[in-house]
């Protein structure tokens, strides 16, 4: 690996205090993540996976330890959130399980919205927002609307829009959970691609074993805590 990791989380815990006492939703985990590199973590529900992306992707500050962007401290137990938010909307780039595309906006206005909100101006936004869905095989489908799209269409729609600010992570929640089969390993050989073309660092949560052999890397999360495979 040359140069810092684009992710690099240390001993990293989100703890809450319930009437049942502490839950260690996370519980010291540490991880990198290499530019070009797509690591899967994979574990039963409730194993601290959605938990982890949360911190590593700003959402939310952990209860302790440290997440580093490029050699970057970004975030602590502590961390200004505004400053959180700042750099989750410059350098990370998220995928969800849903889509959750605006219904009332086209594939390329979804898409060129959230370069129009970083004041980039909207014709040029747009012109953007159509050349990647072209990368992605959706030049033909940009002026429609959400609902007139398949599902494995409009989740190549969401990567399209985590991709619009060149993001150097990208971080994906159950991306090919509500798709079939085959849809479900076209988005994956999609992180595969934006991995390996863009040399973004892509981490990926799944329950899905259908694509494993695309990854670089597997992590296996129980109770909190990474595991050995």
């Amino acid at each position: 690996m040359s140069g810092a990791p684009v992710l690099s989380v240390r001993e990293l815990s989100r703890h809450y205090a319930t009437g049942g006492g502490m839950v260690r939703a996370l519980d010291g985990v540490s991880l990198d993540v290499a530019a070009g590199e797509l690591v899967g973590v994979f574990g039963p529900s409730g194993s601290g996976k959605s938990t982890f992306l949360m911190l590593a992707g700003l959402l939310e500050n952990p209860t302790s330890g440290e997440v580093w962007l490029a050699g970057e401290r970004v975030s602590h137990a502590g961390a200004d959130l505004d400053a959180l938010r700042e750099t989750r909307r410059k350098r990370i780039g998220f995928v969800f399980q849903k889509a959750n595309l605006i219904p009332f906006l086209s594939a390329v206005e979804n898409v060129a919205l959230s370069l129009e909100l970083a004041d980039v101006a909207p014709a040029d936004a747009r012109a953007h927002g159509r050349r990647l869905l072209a990368t992605l095989d959706l030049a033909h489908r940009a002026d429609n609307l959400p609902a007139k799209l398949s599902g494995g269409e409009q989740q190549r729609v969401a990567v399209a829009r985590a991709l619009a600010n060149a993001p150097p992570l990208i971080l994906a929640d159950e991306p090919t959970a509500a798709l079939d089969s085959v849809r479900g390993r076209q988005v994956m050989e999609i992180f595969r691609r934006i991995a390996g073309t863009r040399g973004a660092a892509v981490l990926v949560i799944t329950h899905d074993p259908r694509s494993t052999d695309l990854f670089d890397r597997i992590v296996h999360f129980e109770d909190g805590r990474m595991v050995p495979d």
